[in-house]
């Protein structure tokens, strides 16, 4: 009976006492299964918000949270969200990216869908530093960073795909068609967001980004500053092409958006109306 009732005794309280208390238990079983590739689903103990007001779409898939009865949706940089069918991506899905500042791009869609909670690894990038991935946002304890080549990469890659939320190839893979759409079942069931650097094969959606122009250098002499980007889409859900034009780098992020360029006709602007002076009399 005196067992019972310290038992009793030493259970949480209330709810946020018991929430606290699994947090804390979900914590160190996920960093036991992050030594075997594991992954656990942490949004069941996310802070419940007021019931009488559910959240809409929109916050939903700014959480990563939103499923429209296809899929959980995952978030976009804001600056990319008009390129993408629902301005969000499907988890488990696979974007291919081509053209200028593909690095950036890259960066900038896995920090958005990674979000806090998420973890992310990047291959086939060797030349991409710790600080680099930092400042895009990414967080250094969920980020594994794996070499381009090895005897047993298929494995690894494999294994990323089956245990991380958004998986990033780089151009230095030089994968086979084979494995790219073995990685890509393994990431659809897993619901495993995959990045990829010109793919050997084809994604459900493709990005292509073309350089416009560069901005910061004076009369031959400054610094490069920032870069105007236009970014087409095409892919499953977009009917033809989709196109937005962005900056790069900025400062307070990754990626901006770019300001909308005045029409010639604008720019042209109407000559001053000619204005005629009245005649000065002479004196005397």
């Amino acid at each position: 009976m005196r067992l019972q009732t310290a038992s009793r005794e030493a259970e949480p309280a209330n709810r946020e006492d018991r929430l606290a208390l699994a947090r804390a238990t979900l914590g160190a079983a996920e960093r036991s299964a992050s030594r075997w590739g594991g992954r656990i689903d942490r949004t069941a103990l996310r802070t419940a918000t007021t019931p009488a007001a559910p959240t809409t779409t929109t916050e939903q898939a700014e959480q990563g949270l939103a499923d429209d009865g296809m899929g959980t949706r995952v978030p976009v940089p804001g600056p990319l969200a008009g390129l993408f069918p629902r301005g969000s991506l499907r988890a488990g899905s696979s974007v291919a990216i081509t053209g200028a500042a593909s690095t950036s791009l890259l960066l900038s869609l896995a920090v958005a869908a990674a979000g806090e909670d998420s973890w992310c690894a990047i291959a086939g990038m060797p030349d991409l530093g710790l600080r680099s991935a930092v400042d895009a946002g990414l967080d250094p304890c969920r980020l594994a960073h794996v070499p381009a080549h090895g005897e047993q990469r298929p494995q690894v890659l494999s294994a990323l795909a089956d245990g991380v939320d958004v998986l990033v190839l780089g151009p230095d893979l030089d994968l086979a068609p084979v494995l790219w759409r073995s990685l890509l079942g393994r990431a659809r069931t897993a619901d495993t967001l995959v990045l990829a650097a010109a793919p050997p094969g084809r994604a459900d959606l493709t990005l292509r980004s073309t350089t416009l122009r560069w901005t910061g250098l004076g009369a031959g002499s400054g610094r490069l500053r920032t870069r105007r980007l236009e970014v087409l889409a095409s892919g499953r859900g977009i009917a033809g092409q989709r196109e937005v034009e962005v900056l790069l780098p900025q400062v307070g992020g990754m990626i901006a958006s770019a300001p909308q360029q005045r029409s010639r006709h604008e720019n042209l602007a109407a000559p001053p109306p000619v204005r005629l002076l009245e005649p000065v009399r002479r004196a005397g």
